[in-house]
């Protein structure tokens, strides 16, 4: 193939390449100025595919302690000429990194053959080697990249691959059908970072290390206990640590949440959460040791300290139940608590209605994003023809957008455009929103800005996507080199994009309605007067269910049920956990079940959809979601079962994520077995309570007024023929 090369440039892109073989530590060393990602891929484009190293087929020998694979979850194709994918892992901060490789597998297209094609792989932003594609029928070919552990950082760490394919014609130019070039990255492709446990020293900046890590990602070790008072401040502050914790368990969730008599000294990692005249007298003596003159009626202690058996024990105690909250809302708050690099810390009351009034607070809780803050980075898109990229939104379940949503797109392209044919165009989900043509004097700088039309609103998607249509002016080919068309989006664009109200309850669409926009929502919790071991731990996977993704300034509160008055204090979303005999709010719900107790509490009542054996109906839980008898707009989430061996099956059932994701509809039956059955109860019981009239006005709004205004007009008339006809006939009598 005839082709074109510049000495200097291909001399520059070996020494590179040459550079990083030798020593991955020199040039991260170089690079400590943080190269961008626009500046990155500039240089990659600007070399040359067939000058790439030939690709590493060996797995590397290295060992250590604790070693985490990073697996890519779905298989990723790069097509065209030139296209990047980012993968993003996260170092914890309590890991001292020894070694890095990425294992990645790899298929090509087979419509491409004997052209010079590369894969470059970069960490945060750093060219790490350069390997040249084999394109052969059919085989799916296994490369590994060696990553210099400098260039590892805590927190997330980016990991780039870019496949670069210069498809030429025998004058040097790209061919127009360059779709047919493609790389398929397989998803089982990983990063693997093996490790050692820092000492944890005490510190409090470590939490949630050491109470649950990547060696116990279950969180078997993890308890979580509350005095045997159980006061319901305490019970609050533990259920959000609890929420806390269980976002961060994997496959499985194994943290105990219990109260003070029950936690097993001889093991495990605790955190007590407790009122200081509730302490027991070993505990109360360390918090007194540590107050130097100071008092906890107006702030908490958090202790960071060693349990009886030298197993890392986390105190928080106050004499103020809102005290407590506090220290917890510091501790889910990462920004706050890596701040206490200490063993023992005080956190004052109305701490956290600062951050909650706080400008970063409102912009997330009203849903405006920055593509910086979703993506950390800009788009780039270089290379001829239709270009798209995918910006995935961080929402939960039951997300829809509401009215008033709004794009912010800044973005700068090339000047060598065919204008008359290039276009961005932006899309929620897969359906296009808005668009704008490219031109030649807005190229150092365009804007799109537009609100989101009528037809999305209401609707969900996880991802908005910008394509870019970058044409070039009258020519079959495109040379190479500089001559290449790009387009970036900058990183201040902004996306505002407001919650809307779901209009129906399904466990499918967790964890709303009980956590928008990762904070809970107006969350009342209704526990038993008197509640158990059992009921506690099954409370606190319920909650670790329906906050997994929290953040700690949202609001939440417990009650009992039998100090549950009427009206407002009933007025919010509900969870409430038990069974008949003690709960008795599940005793007045039980009229509204679409699963019902019988009169004693011992078993549960057939229904029109499922009649139950006597066998079954004793030995079931259930799990319903309710439209809230008691506010508009809210849910109630009744984890009902017999007696605490039946609610087990709760517990049991949903701490392993296999299992949750089979929760749907809005009703669940969970029998001892593990086995269960789904209804979709809510939505016909919400027909057919709904008043007539209401209904009718709601859905035929227009026609409704019409016919009004048009029965008023017939009844005047009516009016006027009858007083027309009465004035003639005392005329006539008259006369």
């Amino acid at each position: 193939m005839a082709r074109s090369k510049s000495g200097f440039a291909i001399a520059a892109v070996l020494f590179l390449l040459s550079v990083i073989l030798v020593s991955g530590r020199d040039v991260y060393a170089a690079a400590q100025d943080t190269p961008t990602k626009e500046e990155a891929l500039g240089d990659i484009m600007d070399s040359d595919p067939e000058d790439a190293l030939e690709a590493n087929t060996k797995e590397p020998d290295v060992s250590a302690e604790n070693h985490k694979d990073f697996e890519y979850s779905d298989d990723i194709v790069l097509s065209g000429i030139f296209q990047t994918n980012t993968y993003y892992f996260q170092v914890p901060d309590y890991w001292d990194s020894e070694y890095a490789y990425a294992r990645i597998q790899v298929e090509l297209s087979q419509m491409i053959q004997d052209v010079p094609a590369s894969l470059t792989f970069m960490v945060n932003n750093v060219p790490v080697t350069s390997y040249k594609m084999d394109y052969q029928n059919g085989k799916t070919q296994t490369l590994y990249v060696e990553i210099p552990i400098e260039m590892i950082k805590e927190g997330y760490n980016s990991f780039d691959v870019t496949g670069y394919a210069r498809i030429y014609d025998e004058e040097g130019c790209i061919d127009d059908f360059s779709g047919a070039n493609w790389i398929s990255i397989r998803k089982e492709s990983f990063i693997q970072v093996g490790y050692s446990l820092k000492d944890h020293d005490q510190m409090i900046s470590y939490y949630p290390y050491p109470f649950i890590s990547t060696v116990d990602e279950s969180g078997s070790l993890a308890y979580i206990a509350v005095s045997d008072a159980k006061d319901e401040k305490e019970l609050e502050a533990a259920l959000m640590v609890r929420a806390g914790l269980g976002s961060r368990t994997d496959m499985e969730d194994d943290i105990s949440l219990v109260t003070y008599s029950s936690l097993p000294w001889d093991e495990g990692n605790k955190i007590i959460i407790s009122l200081f005249d509730s302490l027991d007298g070993e505990l109360k003596q360390a918090v007194q040791e540590g107050l130097n003159g100071r008092d906890l009626k107006e702030q908490a202690m958090v202790k960071f300290m060693a349990d009886k058996n030298g197993n890392p024990l986390l105190l928080i105690t106050s004499e103020d139940g809102d005290c407590l909250v506090e220290a917890v809302t510091m501790l889910l708050d990462e920004e706050r608590v890596s701040q206490e690099k200490t063993s023992q810390t005080f956190v004052k009351k109305g701490s956290a209605q600062i951050i909650r009034e706080s400008s970063a607070k409102s912009d997330m809780i009203a849903g405006r994003y920055t593509l910086d803050a979703l993506t950390e980075e800009g788009l780039n898109f270089i290379g001829p023809f239709h270009q798209t990229a995918d910006i995935y939104l961080p929402f939960s379940g039951g997300y829809v957008l509401a009215d008033s949503g709004k794009v912010v797109l800044k973005f700068r392209y090339s000047e060598n455009l065919d204008f008359r044919r290039s276009m961005v165009t932006v899309y929620w989900g897969d359906v296009p929103v808005a668009s704008k043509k490219l031109t030649q004097e807005n190229a150092d700088g365009d804007e799109l800005s537009f609100t989101m039309p009528e037809d999305v609103i209401g609707t969900y998607a996880g991802k908005i996507s910008v394509a870019f249509d970058l044409e070039l002016p009258e020519l079959f080919c495109t040379p190479r080199m500089d001559q290449m068309p790009w387009a970036y989006v900058t990183e201040d664009s902004v996306f505002y994009l407001p919650v809307g109200v779901e209009s129906n309850y399904s466990l499918s669409t967790r964890p709303y309605p009980f956590e928008i926009s990762s904070m809970f929502n107006d969350l009342l919790v209704v526990i038993p007067d008197e509640i158990t071991e059992e009921e506690l731990d099954t409370l606190g996977h319920i909650i670790a269910l329906y906050g997994e993704s929290i953040t700690p300034y949202g609001d939440i509160q417990v009650k009992r049920a039998g100090e549950l008055g009427t009206g407002e204090e009933k007025s919010h979303n509900i969870i409430t956990v038990g069974n008949y005999n003690d709960n008795s709010l599940i005793q007045e719900l039980n009229g509204q079940l679409y699963f019902k107790y019988n009169e004693d509490g011992t078993a549960f009542q057939s229904n029109g959809r499922l009649v139950l054996s006597d066998d079954y109906a004793g030995k079931i839980a259930s799990l319903q979601l309710l439209y809230s008898p008691y506010a508009d707009n809210k849910a109630i989430l009744v984890a009902g079962a017999l007696n605490d061996e039946t609610l087990s099956n709760i517990k049991s059932f949903i701490s392993k994520d296999e299992n949750v994701w089979k929760l749907e509809k809005d009703t669940v039956l969970i029998d001892d077995e593990l086995e269960i059955k789904t209804f979709e109860m809510a939505a016909v019981e919400k027909n057919r309570k709904q008043p007539v009239l209401k209904t009718i006005f709601e859905n035929n709004r227009d026609s409704v007024i019409f016919a009004v205004a048009a029965t008023s007009v017939m009844l005047l008339l009516l009016l006027a023929v009858v007083l027309i006809l009465i004035r003639i006939y005392w005329r006539q009598r008259k006369k």
